[in-house]
């Protein structure tokens, strides 16, 4: 493991005081960083001798590296007077402040040094701890409006909980964990690691952890690092090795089988992409201070692996690791170097194809990263998670989720009780916990459309003719799944709805939660409430001239569909899926009974798909829906011979495939009428 600045330092420094040979243990388990390891040693120390004031700043460091900040700084208060010394004793104190993100306090005591009274290596320390503080002050100033959230007890632990994968649906994870229970006891002082496996409920809530059948050794660190193929193959860090396993049909994983980039240095972390044919990796086996540094390797056509090739342009002095090829091909990787706040930073950076070369790494910027340690991050589309040490965890490191939004759409009625009578044009507000509010006005059938926050408490309020009708506190939670539904129906005078609000989402990497493609909310049932205006004023005296009653002629109601005419329907589809839904049935339906009577009629059945995938994909996929839509035609009595079929796949848009909203409408079944030659023709 790499050894600190500080830790050689102080090696250099201490030979000779009274107190060396006695902390020659610590410091060598510091150099380490066994910092379990140098508490222990301290211990019986600091017992023996109550105002060992160099013990006390040691401890401190220790506790620090292990996120105990209140310990931490309990002690550094204590060994105070070992600065005078020592001036070097207020960097590791300046840095635990930066740490708890007390940057004042961190910048304040980092100036209690003068750098040029400073030998040249504690210079640099200097200079590079002031470097991060003023990163600090510069990301936690614009923070980015996402949403974090801790995993919960269920998964995280007083312990270490980190380097999560997640599976095909999202609504699994493996992680490793190390924790008291699990394992034995490493050289470092802490428990082994042991891959652990949780899953959600249907409302996205983790249930208990539990250990990954054929990955609990006791003895011996291990972690997942990739999770690929359907959940059928698992990339895992092993006693500093990399390994692959393979799931069988029975769902038992096989035996590891070792990466052949490995080496006998530490091979922390790798990630397959380019179907397999590609892997970035970490690794310290070209680094002397035994940092890590990232590598890419290639498979030739022989299917052997080239050299590794170290990426120049994302390495640093400092190390890196963790790296993750999200969907849309950015790199994500963690690093110390670069422009980090403290430890870890999560930074991004995207491949130029010319070139050949990553594009400059990019700070992913608050609340993602913070001045403790952040990495281990992953993406699918708006749905992130990472594994952070920041202060409000449950123990050391936890795993967190990110949805890289903080607001979304949502409609629906505000009602009566009765679920029909409409409450019409109310002021609808939303309040959220730091004061901002958002507004809106229903319609004559009580209708709502409006942006409110997620994933955290706000106050709705609803007022009609300047009195409050409903006040209630509500929660919305988004759940990733295959389809958007975001309509949620209030009722007044009545307990109805509780105070979560769950709203489905299809994840995808440029949605818009503000302006997802749903339909109108549906008023059927509901009716109107005329909206009164203010007459002109009359005076009293005037005489009210009689206006005779004329009533109004009603339009003609044109029926939907008539025997000889019909506005055929495009059937539309969710992301990746074939399956009609049933909004579209009643209109197939009198597509149906029309062919059916007028057997002199033929239709195109053509399918057609969004930009996303491959063309060959798209083609099969279009295949599949014009299928699903023809057999339903056929099963409801047309004759096939009035049908014809054709796949477009992504080549006849409708629509921009730029926003989530444009694919959308993209994704469709489009049915138009034909000639003997399959030539559009209209009725």
């Amino acid at each position: 493991m790499k050894r600190s600045l500080i830790v050689l330092f102080i090696l250099s420094l201490v030979a000779s005081t009274a107190f060396a040979q006695n902390l020659n243990k610590v410091y060598g388990a510091m150099a380490e960083e066994d910092w379990e390891v140098a508490l222990e040693e301290l211990e019986p120390i600091l017992s023996k001798k109550k105002k060992n004031h160099e013990a006390m700043w040691l401890a401190a460091i220790c506790h620090t590296k292990r996120y105990r900040m209140d310990k931490a700084f309990e002690l550094f208060q204590q060994s105070a007077p070992f600065a005078e010394e020592l001036p070097y004793y207020w960097i590791p104190y300046a840095e635990a402040y930066l740490v708890a993100e007390r940057v004042d306090d961190a910048e304040r005591t980092l100036r209690r040094l003068n750098p040029s009274s400073l030998e040249e290596q504690d210079q640099a320390d200097w200079y590079t701890l002031f470097n991060k503080i003023q990163n600090a002050r510069k990301y936690l100033s614009n923070p980015k409006d996402i949403i974090i959230k801790n995993l919960g007890p269920n998964v995280n632990t007083e312990g270490n909980e980190y380097s999560q994968v997640v599976t095909d649906n999202q609504m699994g994870i493996y992680f490793t964990a190390r924790r008291q229970g699990l394992g034995k006891i490493a050289d470092d002082g802490e428990n082994y690691e042991m891959v652990m496996t949780a899953e959600m409920d249907d409302l996205d809530k983790w249930k208990k952890d539990r250990p990954l059948d054929g990955f609990s050794a006791t003895d011996a660190n291990e972690a997942p690092v990739q999770l690929t193929n359907g959940d059928s193959t698992l990339l895992t860090f092993y006693d500093e090795d990399l390994y692959i396993s393979y799931r069988d049909p029975n769902g038992k994983w096989g035996k590891r089988e070792a990466l052949p980039i490995n080496t006998n240095k530490w091979d922390s972390h790798a990630f397959l992409y380019n179907n397999g044919n590609s892997m970035i990796y970490a690794s310290s086996f070209g680094n002397d201070e035994e940092n890590s540094d990232l590598y890419i390797v290639h498979k030739d056509a022989t299917g052997k692996w080239s050299k590794p090739y170290f990426i120049e342009e994302l390495n640093t002095p400092e190390r890196e690791d963790a790296p993750f090829v999200a969907g849309d091909g950015t790199l994500y990787f963690s690093s110390q170097g670069h422009d980090s706040m403290g430890g870890y930073d999560i930074f991004m950076t995207r491949i130029d194809s010319a070139t050949g070369k990553f594009s400059e790494p990019e700070n992913m910027g608050a609340p993602i990263n913070l001045p403790n340690d952040d990495t281990f991050f992953t993406l699918y589309g708006k749905n992130a998670y990472l594994s952070s040490s920041r202060p409000d965890g449950y123990g050391q490191v936890d795993i967190y989720r990110i949805i890289m939004f903080n607001k979304s759409q949502l409609q629906g009625k505000l009602l009566d009780c009765d679920n029909e009578t409409p409450v019409a044009f109310a002021e609808v507000k939303v309040t959220t916990e730091d004061g901002e509010e958002l507004t809106t006005t229903t319609n004559e059938f009580g209708v709502y459309k409006m942006t409110m926050p997620i994933e955290r408490d706000f106050t709705l309020t609803v007022s009609k003719d300047d009195e409050v009708v409903y006040e209630k506190t509500h929660a919305i939670r988004v759940l990733f799944r295959d389809e958007f539904d975001i309509e949620q129906d209030f009722y007044i005078g009545c307990d109805k709805v509780e105070k979560d609000i769950y709203v489905k989402m299809i994840n995808s990497f440029d949605l818009d939660p503000t302006n997802v493609p749903v339909e109108e909310v549906s008023t059927e049932g509901i009716v109107a409430v005329a909206e009164v205006e203010p007459g002109p004023e009359v005076e009293e005296e005037s005489p009210v001239e009689e206006v005779p009653v004329v009533e109004e002629k009603k339009a003609a109601v044109v029926p939907a569909v008539t025997p000889e005419t019909i506005e055929l329907p495009n059937v539309f589809f969710d992301f990746d899926k074939h399956n009609v839904k049933s909004e579209f049935f009643e209109r197939l339906d009198e597509a149906a009974e029309l062919l059916k009577r007028r057997r002199d009629l033929r239709v195109m059945v053509a399918g057609h798909t969004d930009a996303y995938g491959t063309n060959p994909y798209n083609v099969a996929l279009g295949e599949r829906r014009y299928t699903e839509v023809y057999n339903y035609l056929v099963n409801k009595g047309v004759n096939p011979s009035q049908l014809a079929t054709k796949t477009f796949s992504e080549d006849i848009p409708i629509a921009t495939n730029r926003t989530v909203q444009g694919r959308a409408f993209n994704r469709r079944v489009e049915l138009y009428f034909i000639d003997e030659n399959n030539n559009r023709v209209d009725y």
